[in-house]
């Protein structure tokens, strides 16, 4: 009986588990961004929205659209679609090969988050 037992425990099955992917959170913290490569100018300005010239696109994957990033310094998002009124464009500079972006500074923080993506 005790065999039995024993060999009832070891035949039981498990159903499979649900995975649950999970993106990690960007981290609230000062980042350097750094020029690669052999030379580095004095300063490099990077575009701040879309143009014909420069795509400034990021793709969604939840709704599999394009959508056009730019650089507002007075709106909370970096998408184009979820700012809202008048938008005041800023500058962005890389400074003897390295751009440091502030803790502080939510807007730009996000506008890296998608462009390095």
């Amino acid at each position: 009986m005790a065999k039995e037992a024993k060999q009832a425990e070891e035949t039981i099955e498990v159903a499979p588990q649900k995975t649950v992917n999970v993106k990690p959170e960007w981290e609230i913290k000062d980042r350097v961004y750094f020029l690669t490569g052999n030379k580095s100018p004095l300063t490099l300005k990077i575009p701040g929205r879309h143009t014909r010239k420069h795509a400034l696109l990021y793709f969604d994957e939840e709704s599999g659209k394009q959508r056009e990033i730019r650089y507002a310094t007075n709106q909370d998002s970096p998408l184009v679609d979820e700012q809202k009124g008048e938008v005041t464009l800023g500058h962005i500079m890389f400074r003897d090969g390295t751009l440091t972006v502030p803790n502080i500074n939510k807007t730009y923080k996000n506008y890296f988050q998608y462009i390095t993506l």
